[in-house]
This record gives C-alpha cells, structure tokens and sequence, in this order.
C-alpha cells in the first residue's frame, strides 16, 4: 500500500472529525449536559391482531421520536411476523410529548413493546390456576412499556441503489429450495441467471460469477456457500438481511464489474437469543447473550457436517466435508460510540479415491479450501444522525491445488467513511479504504515438471504483494415524497508485481416520484475490476494485473409501483457492456484452465428486461413472480464473429407462494424454468456460431413447515424441504454425430442430474 493510500485514510479521519466536530483527546472534558426528560405518549391506538395469527406475542420496536412528538423511522429489535407488521403499523399512528435536554426540544430514540393477546372469540388454553373470565368484551392491550431512552437524530436510511432487492429474514427462511440460507436465497430475484441448476454460481446481467462481489458487514469473503450443493459459510440467524446490487452501487462498494450481494448482520442481542437446526447432512447453531448490563454482547456459532458418514455408507470412495464457524462481540462505549469483533471462518474437502489397472487406489481432492476473517470495527452514531465506522481485518485464505501443495493469501484491510446531513435533505458521505494481499504458494521446482507447467505455476503461485486502494465522495439529495438523487465519485489504484493500474468508478443513481405510489428509477455507473477466475478460487489470481483492468458500464431504468394488498412492482429494462472481464470461454468446446496468463474476452454486452411483482413471504399469503428477457453477447475478434454467450439464457421465469395455513403449518412451493443455453453442436465454428438452443429446464422446489411455539417467543419447528422435488436433469450438451445400424443420424444428450436436494430436519429458537 503505498503513500496514497496512507494519504487518503488520513484525508477521511481529518473529514470524519471536522464533520462530527470532534474534540482532540487530551481537551478538556465538555460540561456536564442537562438531564433528559423522555417522550410520554399522548396518543397510542390498540395494536389489531393479526388475521390467522394464534397465541400472544410481544414485539420490541426501536423507534424515533422526532420534534414534533411524530414517530419516525421504525426497527423490528424482537419478534416475528405477521405480529411485527402489525405492531409498526400500530406505532406509526403514535404521538408523543417530545423529548427535551432541558429547555430544548430534541428528538430521541427509544424503544416500546407491543403486546398482542387473541381476541376473545380466538380459542386460548387457559393456565389451570386461572379463573373464568367475567367479561366476554377483552380489555385494551397494557399501554406499552417505553425505555432505554437515548438522544439521537433522524436516522438516515442507509445509501441505496434503486436498483437494490432486500430480502428479510423473515422472508429468506420461507424462500423454498434456499434452506433458510440468506445468501442462497438471492436466486428467487430478477436478473440473476444460474450456470446449472442448484449450484450457488450466478451470472448477473451478464457479468460472470468472478465479477460478483461478497461482503458481510462491508467485509469481503471470497465466497458465501460451502462446495457444490452446500448451505452458507454464514449462521442464518446472525444476518439480518440480504442485499443485491445488480448496477449502481452504494459508494463503500467497489472493485467489482458485476454486482454485488451483502449481509447485514442483526443487532447485538439485548437478551438471550439462539437458533439453531438440525438436519440430515449437517447441524448448526448460533447463540448469543447481552453482558455487562446490556452494553455488551457476545455470540458463537458454527456448522459442522456429517456427509462424509453418509457417503461412506453409499459411496465410500467418495469424501464431502464442510463445517464453518461465526463469533462475535460487541461493546456500547457510550451513547455514541460501539465497538464490534466479526469473526468467520469457513472449511471445504471433496475427494475420490480413483483405481488404476491393477486396483491401486490413489486420492483424487476436487476442492480443497478454507478462509478465515477477523474484523474489529468502531461505528459512530452521532446526535444530528451521523454516523461513521472505522474497521480493520485480516485474513487467510487457503486452497489446494496439486498433491499436498496449497496456495496461501494473508489478507488485511482498513477502512473508514463518515456520513453527515449538510441539510436537511441533503447528505455527505466521504471514505477510503486499502487492501493488501499477500500470495504464497508451493511453487514446484523448475526440473521436476515441464516448462509450461512451471511458467503456469509461477504465474498463480509465486510469492507477490497487491494493494487495492480506494477513495470516494458520495452526495444525496432526498426529500420526504420520495424524490431521491445520489452522485457517487470513486477511483481505485491497484498494483501488482511493479504494475500500477487507476480504475474510476463514477454513479448517478435516482428515484423520482410520479404521485404516491409510483417511482421512476435510473442508473448510471462505471464499475472497475482486477483480472479474475470465472469462478472465483480462494487464494489463486493473476500475477501483474494481465491486459489490465476489467469494466463494467452500466445503464438501468425502470419504473416501480406500489399495488393494492400490500403487493410491489418493479419493472427494468438494463445494457451492461463489459470490458476485458474473463468468462470461461467463447463457446463450450473450448474450456481451458491451464494458460498461465489467458488474454482478456472480447467486448461483451448483456441487455434486456426485469419484471418482479411480489408480496413478502412472512404475510398470511405471500408470494412473488420473476421474469427475465435478456441476451449476453460476445463481440467479434480477428478470427470469430460476434456471437451468443455460451451461457447465455434468454428467457429465465419463476413463480411461488408461501400460505399460513394455521395451527402452526406454512408451507411454500417455486417453480423455476429457463431457455437451454446455445447448442454448441459440432456444426458450430468460430465464423459460425450456434443458431439452436439445448431443451428448456424446468423444477419444482417445495417446503413445508410445523412450528410449535414454547417459553416466552421460543419455538420449535419440523422443516421438510426439497430443492428440485420434480427430480428434473439438465441438458448441457448434445453430440449429434453419431448414426444407427440403419444409417440415421442420432443425437445423444449430455445430462447433469437431477439434482435433487432433500432435506429434513428440526430448527429451534430460544
């Protein structure tokens, strides 16, 4: 990392304190303020209980009272649905006396329980002890209780892209063939085109699965989801929600030509708080608890699996392992001011064991890599709103390759932004961040393998130090009907190996109403990336930045619409045109992974049309429909003309539901189909690219649940669950060369699968 990037972290810690105003640690301390008088509520409406929902619940609310004794943004902290729907609906219509720190008027956060009880015609069993009730007509709810009151501004919403999907908790448990994996889940979207059905590798408007960026908490991980049909590297019960950018991200993302999937982990835990599942190939578990009063929390988790048990019973020749582990701690230094530990850490092994001629049997590894992540972090919530973080990670990843030999990346990071309202609609943010990589790897000796294996060792596995530095500004112009305009200018500096390369990363995004349920949304962006796998492998990159940098240009608009029964329509239309990214390969019948340093693909440009109609999963009825029209094409070169992706599908559709049946059943079904890719034929040459198409795929995906609720908001749930229940196999190649006794032409067809994905198991939570 050199000068520029020490410069431009220093250039943001100058801005974060001239921003928040902060004092110099060794001034004397400020006086003492006021005490703070709390809200007290004036005005509060009974909560209604939710159609088709049994039994009591409470519901912890953190919420914003704003100056005028109006309640603004809302935070589910504890509770499920359909409950927490209702209760933020119920305290919208709240008013409060306003908070004061002595004679002023300040707005302040705080938090509230909703109580739900049945109505009196929703059959109760009663506790033993108690007596009948005396009147048919249920008393109103306990006013709620309100506490752990703190001065704080409006919260700013975090900055967005109108292209963004969020994805609940609530609603990614539900998703079926996901398996409750918050980042499995993301398939259900519009957009993202799978190479083989079940496998967690996407192409996204185009963009190969190398151009995909994964962060959790603004962390980079070089991949979320264990080997071939695996769950997430990530503890469900630890992330809040997912997020996809598809183009114009927000201003703290970069280095990715594609798009970009991130979690947001829960709040610390202000009790007890545990999940946990077992199942038929693997158990896991989260678990964590408030310390010290509340200020404090740590939590722990980890999956392990027991595949290979399995496998020896049916297949012994064959070993799949994979186990995972997530911890961490969280400490309130004061009202303002919290400091976190994120640690991760993910493990994969897949072998065979292979027999020659004579029955000797030799162990064949086919993955083999693990990574591990530690990132401490400090976050700032300041009282106009403003909120900074200033984090630092390290890393190891660590993967195979031939015989015992493996390649190593010692990762670490720092990072810091600060966002601030300047008005009160409009926002600043500021940031930089440098990552360095550190590659080692067993690099075998020169006499021992052919010259073009050593060249191609020593281009992946020779000791090298990259950095990856960046800086950005970012200004939002909002308003309360909705109108919404973010300007973003961001530049990277990459090095490798004496090689210095500047990628710009310039976006507009904006969301303008049209009356009060329609938004008109655009994107515009530019998006740089280092030279990279098609699928990423932990620890293996180019050595030099070859051909230099990769771009995506990238152009979205669309409209989005609010419909009647709590229904969301979204419509875009989407040209991505990419630059110097490496995909695979120009057709099927040209894969190769052994050139040391493989020239950039041609030009390549995706476009076509997103449609999502949906209603969250978590409703009584919920569902969703997705529908992507789209083409990726590969440009012209000296030798081959333009042509159709190899993996391109024109047409991807998939609907599905999820229905509340009542007495604790849910259960939820998708049906998935898209276009086969391009035939690659033998008939298909570089100056003749394929015209027909392999048969569609098409399958089923089902999910079905029984919960029973114990303790206070505990329950515990059987989970049937199966990804490609209709057991349908995938088409991928198809060789008509070969003919009949008869001499007619026959076609014979490359399958994979089916690959079928069951699952039962029980989930609990405390």
């Amino acid at each position: 990392m050199s000068r520029f990037g020490v410069a431009a972290l220093v250039a943001v810690f100058l801005a974060c304190a001239s921003l928040t105003g902060a004092s110099s640690a060794l001034a004397a301390p400020p006086p003492e303020p006021p005490p703070l008088i709390p809200p007290a509520p004036i005005h509060r409406e009974p909560a209604r209980y939710p159609a088709g929902a049994t039994g009591a619940a409470n519901v912890v609310l953190e919420l914003v009272v704003k100056e005028d004794g109006t309640v603004g943004d809302v935070l589910v902290r504890e509770g499920a649905e359909p409950f927490a729907a209702a209760a933020i609906e119920a305290v919208k219509a709240y008013r409060f006396e306003p908070a004061k720190r002595g004679d002023r008027v300040v707005s302040a956060r705080i938090r509230v329980v909703v109580e739900f009880t049945p109505e009196a015609d929703v059959p109760v069993e009663p506790k033993p002890e108690a007596a009948p009730p005396l009147q048919t007509i249920p008393p109103p709810p306990p006013p709620e209780r309100v506490d752990e009151v703190r001065i704080a501004g409006t919260r700013l919403p975090p900055p967005s892209s109108p292209m963004e999907h969020r994805m609940a908790r609530a609603d990614i448990r539900l998703v079926p063939g996901a398996f409750g994996d918050p980042f499995r889940a993301i398939d259900a979207l519009p957009g993202v085109v799978p190479t083989v059905s079940g496998l967690p590798y996407y192409y996204i408007r185009g963009a190969p699965p190398s151009a995909v960026g994964y962060f959790i908490d603004d962390v980079r991980v070089p991949y979320l989801f264990h080997f071939a049909l695996g769950p997430g590297v990530i503890q469900p019960a630890l992330v809040e929600e997912v997020s996809l950018h598809p183009a114009g991200f927000p201003a703290r993302y970069g280095r990715y030509a594609g798009a970009i999937v991130a979690g947001r982990t829960r709040d610390p835990a202000t009790e007890l708080y545990g999940e946990g599942n077992i199942r038929i190939f693997d158990a896991g578990a989260y678990v964590e608890t408030p310390l010290a009063k509340g200020r404090a929390s740590v939590g722990l988790g980890g999956r392990y699996s027991y595949t290979g048990a399995l496998f020896s019973l049916v297949a012994k020749d064959t070993t799949i392992n994979y186990r995972d582990y997530n911890a961490r701690a969280s400490y309130e230094i004061n009202d303002k001011w919290r400091a976190s530990l994120l640690t991760l850490g993910s493990f994969d092994y897949a072998s065979q064991i292979q027999y020659d001629d004579f029955g000797n049997g030799t162990e064949r590894v086919f993955f083999a890599s693990e990574f591990h992540r530690a990132d401490l972090r400090l976050d700032r919530r300041g009282d106009d709103g403003a909120e900074s973080r200033i984090g630092m990670t390290f890393g190891l990843d660590r993967t195979r390759i031939e015989g015992a030999r493996f390649a190593q990346d010692f990762v670490f990071g720092v990072r810091a932004r600060h966002r601030a309202p300047i008005t009160r609609t409009f926002d600043l943010e500021v940031g930089a961040d440098a990552m360095l990589d550190h590659y080692t790897g067993d690099v075998p000796s020169e006499y021992a393998v052919q010259p073009e294996e050593y060249a191609q060792a020593r281009a992946f596995f020779s000791p090298r130090t990259e950095s990856a530095t960046g800086a950005w500004v970012s200004g939002r112009w909002h308003r309360e009907d909705g109108f919404d305009v973010t300007a973003t200018a961001r530049a990277d500096v990459f090095t490798s190996v004496g090689a210095v390369e500047v990628g710009p990363s310039p976006r507009l995004t904006t969301r303008l109403p049209v009356g009060d349920k329609t938004r008109i949304l655009g994107v515009l962006g530019v998006a740089p990336q280092t030279p990279a796998f098609a699928i990423p492998v932990p620890a293996i990159g180019y050595r030099g930045l070859p051909g230099g940098l990769g771009f995506g240009w990238q152009k979205s608009a669309g409209v989005e619409r609010d419909l009647p029964l709590k229904f969301l329509f979204k419509g875009m239309a989407f040209h991505h045109s990419y630059f110097n990214l490496r995909d695979f390969a120009r057709n099927q019948n040209d894969f190769s992974f052994d050139e040391p340093q493989p020239v950039p693909n041609s030009p390549a440009q995706a476009y076509g049309l997103e449609l999502y109609l949906s209603r969250r999963l978590s409703e009584r009825i919920g569902g969703f429909v997705a529908y992507t029209l789209s083409r990726s094409v590969i440009g012209s070169t000296e030798i081959a003309k333009e042509r159709v992706s190899p993996f391109d599908r024109t047409h991807v559709f998939q609907v599905g539901g999820a229905v509340y049946i009542g007495a604790g059943w849910r259960t939820s079904a998708r049906f998935l189909t898209y276009r086969g890719w391009p035939d690659e034929g033998e008939d298909a040459t570089p100056l003749r690219p394929p015209t027909r198409r392999l048969p569609a795929f098409y399958r089923v995906d089902a999910r079905i649940e029984k919960r029973w609720k114990w303790r206070k908001d505990g329950y515990i749930s059987l989970v049937i669950e199966a990804l490609n229940a209709s057991a349908q196999q995938e088409i991928v190649s198809r060789n008509c060369n070969t003919f009949d006794e008869s001499g007619q032409q026959r076609c014979r067809d490359e399958k994979i699968g089916p690959i079928v994905a069951p699952s039962i198991g029980v989930e609990g939570a405390l």
